[in-house]
């Protein structure tokens, strides 16, 4: 008889037996999300009650933020969340076995003229999550949000002219980190559609938006690791034997949606140059981190980067998207994230192997033998399970 930690009964199923959805949109994202979701819960350790918790709040407060369901026949937002413009991913970090997913919140006014560019669903759904959890805090968003989304007038005088030409248009997303039976909450902001209407570069809108907010009193404790930052990209890009396209760019920024004396500034910069050289510059941000921690983690980036085989070359975001079901056949550009900790003195790294477009039967091999050799046995043991049930 199936029980409640039955992988094969489910959560899921029991769930929806009971819920009632407002549309069939909604019916049809539930179905084709909630099983890996489910899966994902249950293959991570989650207890049964944390599972049914989680996939409430989804169906709940998330599913009536994924706007139309897609399909060839129907006009959508398209996200920047996947290349098929999906707006909702799911990713499991595997060395905490912490699940977690990603939206870009979407209503019924997005993409019309009330609200063209998507500036307005994301706050009604964070204010709806801030109802259900504690110690979400707004202070950052709203700072954030002004700083680097359009204001009503850019959104009018962008619509009115037509300057938006480009299919990618998303300016914010949520993320929520699934934690026992709570979450954290995190946004990110792309501030390009802000660029073209300011006549100001993303990187300087990123850039300038952490270095205003690190000037005032009551955050100047993240100045430090700023400067560091700073000093790195600036070498970089203005360095004689770099051309434009070894330059770094900022392309994003996110921060954690809590009290803004614990919360972190994420500053994300796209790397166009894919090369293990490149990867071993970021992780160390040209050296300056040279601590015993940064150089065991660069001894496991070298190790990966061998296993992955990741093809090298210098490589474009691609300007659209891909048609649903589309098998894609490009391979994306690397990037890397830096952490803004509050009275650290250095910015902490995180590199991203863009294994997109690459064989995932190869990558799953060469996760499972680097999982192997660095303890993480129940994690190979179960990644290829994982991957096969989810």
């Amino acid at each position: 008889m199936s029980t409640a930690n039955d992988p094969g009964n489910s959560v899921y199923e029991i769930l929806s037996l009971i819920f009632e959805f407002p549309s069939n949109e909604q019916r049809l994202w539930w179905h084709s999300t909630a099983p890996m979701f489910a899966a994902m819960l249950h293959n991570a350790g989650y207890n049964v009650h944390d599972q049914y918790r989680h996939l409430g709040i989804f169906k709940k407060h998330i599913i009536p933020f994924l706007g139309v369901y897609p399909t060839k026949d129907k006009e959508r937002w398209l996200s920047i969340l996947t290349r098929c413009g999906l707006p909702l991913e799911l990713s499991l970090n595997c060395t905490e076995s912490a699940v977690r997913y990603t939206y870009e919140p979407i209503n019924e006014v997005t993409g019309t003229e009330k609200d063209p560019f998507n500036t307005l669903a994301i706050m009604g759904s964070v204010q709806k999550l801030a109802q259900i959890q504690a110690g979400i805090d707004l202070e950052w968003f709203s700072y954030f949000k002004n700083e680097l989304t359009l204001d009503e007038s850019e959104s009018v005088t962008l619509q009115s002219n037509e300057l938006v030409k480009e299919e990618i248009k998303t300016q914010n997303k949520l993320a929520l980190d699934l934690k026992e039976s709570q979450f954290a909450l995190k946004v990110y902001f792309y501030p390009h559609l802000k660029s073209i209407a300011t006549g100001r570069s993303t990187h300087d809108l990123i850039f300038d938006s952490v270095f205003k907010l690190s000037q005032s009193q009551k955050h100047e404790s993240i100045q430090p690791a700023f400067q560091v930052l700073c000093d790195y990209v600036s070498r970089r890009n203005h360095s004689a034997e770099v051309d434009q396209h070894r330059a770094l760019h900022a392309r994003l920024l996110s921060c954690d949606l809590i009290d803004s004396a614990k919360s972190r500034v994420k500053i994300y910069l796209l790397e166009k140059t894919v090369s293990l050289s490149m990867m071993e510059d970021l992780w160390t941000l040209g050296g300056r981190r040279v601590d015993a921690s940064t150089m065991d983690g660069l001894d496991m980036l070298r190790e990966l980067w061998s296993l992955l085989k990741v093809p090298t070359g210098h490589l474009e975001y691609p300007e659209g998207y891909l048609e649903m079901g589309e098998i894609p056949n490009e391979q994306l550009p690397s990037m890397a994230n830096y952490t803004l900790h509050h009275n650290d003195p250095m910015p902490e790294p995180q590199v991203y192997f863009t294994v997109f477009g690459m064989n995932d039967a190869e990558i799953c091999n060469a996760l499972t033998i680097f999982f192997q050799r660095h303890g993480f046995d129940d994690m190979a043991k179960k990644y290829r399970v994982f991957l096969q049930d989810t």
